[in-house]
């Protein structure tokens, strides 16, 4: 019930209230995961922590960071809480953007909950419950969003049309223009693409009165772009699968709010918290997740931590900017750009023995993909030629596609993991 209150309140609390929600919530979170998470309870003995050590968010340095491979290398059964019914939860695989493949697990009211303080978010940026939304995002086709009740979409309410941005500018500016989209979000990149590639009938019909992305390091190009072609103003979220939400940008400041009644939000370097203005790595625990906790979890992002308050008054933090990829189109032999997502999928949906993996395009007529698979595990050689011929598709026959098994793939020097990258200039 506690987490119905934090939905009704949270926005009229004061940072003392806040607080007092966190440790709240902190101290039942760290006792569930302990009781009830295998892989949780080994964790925090082997670093001799127990439950009643933590009292408050002042005891929050004592956890240890769960990092995603460590994850990845258990089993399910370690990682979900016992006592739910598996087979309910609602299964979330991602696309491996940061290099770890990985899945996260939500109850029926974990999941609607968490979309449901999105959705408090979005409305107070503007959004009317009656708006016709769009979102370019990763998919085939085009399709109206099953999300919400009958009910709901009879009356006109929360109708949100999905686009897919892999296909190709001119078909994606058609579709949005045929529907006249209220609000548009979606990924910057496939944003700013379709803004250079609009014409003006595109721009009389797709006016939205909110822009939203997310999923992508928005740049200040792309943001000028796709404002000044579509006329609305940009919002940037920060968002990851295990979270939903982890904070969103401020309308009056820029600055992004961390959503605090969601999600407790670190900004570490050499596992030490860094002052506002200095980069680190995105560490967070999830205040609403129990069937699959998520305490101080190494995201695999990095970040620049903004002021403790917000200018604009809001009583949380913020972060400055996010550090995340700005995604690398390949330019094939044609001429031709290809989004890499057209490769993630089929990555990820062949090759599940992936701990993490590397895009790399050395030359126009040439990939290589590194692979560094789950410890002990080893692919079939069918394994292989399903992988290369899925990959080989989108790529063309004119492409070399060269694997190479690797023990680690490390950051590079700047601290940052591309998972795909493309040396060949436009």
């Amino acid at each position: 019930m506690e987490s119905l209150w934090v939905a009704l309140r949270a926005p009229s609390w004061g940072r003392e209230e806040l607080e007092a929600f966190q440790s709240r919530r902190l101290r039942a979170l760290v006792r569930h995961a302990f009781e009830r998470v295998p892989f949780y309870r080994d964790l925090y003995s082997r670093h001799g922590v127990r439950p009643e050590d933590i009292r408050g968010l002042e005891d929050l340095p004592r956890l240890p960071v769960a990092m995603r491979h460590e994850m990845q290398d258990r089993p399910l059964e370690d990682l979900l809480a016992r006592g739910f019914k598996r087979e309910r939860f609602i299964q979330h695989r991602t696309s491996g953007s940061t290099g770890y493949p990985f899945s996260t697990y939500r109850t029926w009211f974990e999941e609607r909950f968490l979309h449901a303080l999105r959705l408090r978010v979005q409305l107070r940026r503007g959004l009317r419950l009656t708006d016709r939304r769009a979102a370019v995002v990763v998919g085939h086709g085009d399709r109206i969003d099953g999300r919400g009740t009958r009910l709901a979409r009879r009356l006109g309410l929360m109708r949100r049309y999905c686009v897919s941005c892999l296909l190709p500018a001119p078909e994606i500016l058609a579709r949005l223009s045929q529907y006249r989209p209220d609000t548009l979000g979606g990924y910057p990149d496939a944003l700013a693409m379709i803004a250079s590639e609009a014409t003006e009938e595109h721009r009389r019909r797709i006016r939205p009165r909110i822009i939203t992305t997310g999923g992508e390091t928005l740049t200040p190009d792309m943001r000028a772009k796709i404002s000044e072609c579509f006329g609305a103003p940009v919002y940037d979220t920060y968002g990851a699968h295990e979270f939903n939400l982890l904070a969103y940008q401020c309308s009056e400041t820029g600055l992004y709010h961390v959503a605090e009644d969601c999600v407790l939000l670190e900004v570490m370097d050499n596992g030490r918290p860094v002052d506002p203005g200095h980069t680190g790595e995105v560490v967070a625990t999830a205040l609403h997740s129990f069937a699959m906790p998520f305490l101080r979890y190494w995201v695999g992002d990095l970040a620049v931590r903004g002021p403790l308050r917000c200018p604009c008054g809001a009583p949380g933090a913020t972060l400055e900017k996010i550090l995340g990829r700005v995604i690398d189109r390949f330019t094939l032999p044609d001429g031709s750009k290809l989004h890499p997502y057209h490769l993630l999928e089929p990555l990820v949906k062949e090759a599940p023995w992936l701990r993490r993996y590397q895009l790399i395009q050395e030359a126009v007529n040439r990939v290589l993909l590194k692979l560094q698979p789950l410890d002990g595990v080893e692919p079939r050689p069918e394994d292989l030629r399903r992988l290369r011929a899925s990959l080989q598709a989108p790529l063309g026959p004119q492409v070399t596609l060269e694997l190479e098994f690797v023990k680690e793939l490390p950051p590079a020097g700047n601290g940052k993991f591309r998972p795909y990258y493309s040396k060949v200039r436009s």
